[in-house]
């Protein structure tokens, strides 16, 4: 056997098939396969951040809503805040400083008399893309 193709080990000397390792062919290649699931994995990983930062911001969208529902059935049935048309509120900043704006449609005697619906919507952008959350509730003359 040629010496370019055998490995001396003491006295035996060893054939290229005998000698126990990888070339850098399979490195490379077990390389490449470990890289493009790494990559995957970071892609995913900012899939989930991603969700997880709406989550937070729907979770707070419509715990606003529910804040100014509670606020308004609150208020006296004849209140400004309660007449027929469209009202906004803005200005309100989450305390992760995401900026929401609530808008709310009242609809006098709807459903029935002495009666008036409302439908609270809270908007915000998160990079450049417009969200919003809504919720509707009546509101009866006492």
């Amino acid at each position: 056997m040629p010496e370019s193709r055998a490995v001396m080990e003491g006295r035996h000397i060893m054939t290229w098939k005998e000698v126990k390792g990888f070339t850098l062919v399979e490195v490379i290649i077990a390389i490449l396969v470990f890289s493009i699931g790494i990559i995957g994995v970071a892609k995913m990983l900012g899939e989930a951040v991603k969700g997880g930062s709406f989550g937070m911001q729907y979770t707070d969208a419509v715990n606003i809503a529910q804040d100014r529902i509670e606020y308004l059935s609150g208020l006296s049935y004849t209140q400004t805040s309660l007449t027929a048309g469209t009202h906004t509120a803005t200005g309100i900043v989450s305390k992760t400083g995401t900026s929401y704006t609530a808008t709310w449609v009242v609809q006098d005697n709807i459903p029935g008399t002495n009666m008036k619906q409302i439908a609270m919507t809270v908007s915000w952008a998160e990079k450049g893309i417009s969200h919003d959350a809504s919720i509707s509730f009546i509101k009866v003359r006492s």
